[in-house]
């Protein structure tokens, strides 16, 4: 079964693919919001997202990790530059990636400085957009152009705000 999903919220997705294990379908891949279930048990997986720490796309110490989550009986089941989805078996027990508030606070600040990182070079892409339809505007392709980058530039800005949403909320917690 094919889902679609694309979310620039980590704790969304997250809650989606768990609602969908509790039905008895577990991810096995996933590729620009298309999302391949197959199926499980219900309730049989638990999955958690994770952004790598790094630089731009690429993940620091990726062998490193994936050693690691191995050891704790945790499956990589897709990874898409430091985007990480993984998954175990509920049997083994709770499962969650970053238990203290410092370690989330540093995951969210990673997902955040991602998110600000490409609202920047959408806001630089914007421009040529907003350029073409201030010089043609009646043409439809300048204006869909235009309307698009608008968009995007709306979602990353949207995930932004929510990721300092989140840090505000555990800075909080940890006074």
């Amino acid at each position: 079964m094919i889902r679609w999903k694309y979310t620039f919220d980590k704790d969304e997705e997250q809650e989606w693919l768990n609602e969908y294990a509790q039905q008895g379908w577990a991810m096995v891949s996933f590729f620009i919001g298309m999302v391949t279930f197959a199926p499980c048990q219900p309730g049989e997986y638990i999955y958690q997202i994770d952004l790598l720490p790094g630089k731009g796309l690429m993940a620091d110490n990726y062998e490193d990790y994936v050693i690691f989550m191995n050891e704790m009986g945790v499956e990589i089941v897709q990874r898409w530059a430091r985007w990480v989805y993984l998954r175990k078996r509920a049997e083994d027990g709770p499962f969650e990636v970053y238990t203290d508030t410092e370690s989330k606070l540093d995951l969210y600040r990673r997902i955040r400085a991602l998110f600000l990182w490409g609202l920047v070079i959408e806001a630089c892409c914007s421009v040529t957009g907003i350029s073409t339809l201030i010089r043609f505007p009646e043409d439809m392709f300048a204006r869909c152009l235009a309307g698009l980058y608008i968009v995007i530039v709306a979602l990353f800005l949207r995930a932004v705000l929510q990721c300092t949403r989140k840090i505000r909320e555990l800075e909080r917690e940890g006074q």
